[in-house]
């Protein structure tokens, strides 16, 4: 079964989650894409890429800034070596909606070579508009409501595009979610409830393929979350564990 994403098809109905400051770069979205999933470039962090090579100025050892933090040249160079591994396969960028440089994030990204961009952390109403010019790329919002959705959709639909697929993250997920903390897991806020919720305001818009996220973890986690009407999964833990994973060993053996 696979997943078609804008133009892109997934062989497999897998995403690899975003995971920030080194966990999913090059070597792991790379193999992930290239093993028919979706590899997933995070871009938070980028200047410690390959111990600050790429950062033009640092402090305490640390990259100075958002120019710094967010490397356009070390974002360049993690698409580059990810592609000597997956070649032309459908490769993924995340970006945090509420980072200093968001557009010229994203646009970097594409620069980069991102096939799909994704997008959590707020509501990024102003994505559709910055790829405007841009129609390959695919747009994906993560979202944990279908109220959510309807904004973004909304907001989307009058710079002419709609998103290529959603995300639907839930209190088990690594992401951030629309709920405060001893709200979280209260029923309502389950990812059951809230796929279904997604689902439904997904089918007043389209058939943009719904991929879930959090606590999945076995094929048969996966295949329950598929019959209750997500169309993929996307995992984090599960790949920041592997061997390709871009984590260091002493965080893998942590968790």
């Amino acid at each position: 079964m696979s997943l078609k994403i804008g133009k892109y098809e997934i062989q497999h109905p897998i995403i690899q989650g975003g995971m920030g400051l080194g966990i999913s770069w090059d070597r792991l979205a790379g193999t992930v894409s290239a093993m028919g999933g979706l590899g997933t470039i995070s871009s938070v962090g980028t200047g410690y890429y390959q111990d600050c090579r790429f950062s033009k100025q640092l402090r305490n050892g640390r990259p100075l800034g958002s120019m710094n933090t967010y490397s356009r040249e070390a974002l360049m160079e993690i698409f580059k070596n990810a592609r000597k591994i997956c070649g032309d396969a459908p490769l993924a960028c995340n970006i945090l909606h509420v980072i200093t440089d968001y557009k010229r994030v994203v646009l970097d990204a594409i620069d980069a070579g991102a096939n799909i961009i994704v997008t959590g952390a707020g509501l990024p109403t102003d994505l559709a508009k910055i790829v405007e010019n841009f129609k390959d790329v695919a747009i994906v919002p993560i979202v944990s409501s279908g109220k959510a959705l309807k904004v973004i959709c909304r907001f989307w639909q009058r710079a002419g595009r709609l998103p290529d697929a959603v995300i639907v993250e839930g209190p088990m997920s690594g992401g951030h979610q629309g709920a405060k903390e001893e709200e979280l897991m209260k029923p309502e806020h389950s990812l059951e409830n809230i796929l279904t919720d997604v689902v439904a305001e997904r089918d007043k818009w389209g058939d943009m393929p719904v991929i879930a996220a959090g606590g999945i973890w076995t094929k048969e986690d996966a295949d329950r979350i598929m019959a209750l009407g997500a169309d993929g999964v996307q995992l984090g833990t599960q790949f920041a564990l592997t061997y390709e994973s871009d984590a260091a060993d002493a965080f893998k053996e942590v968790l």
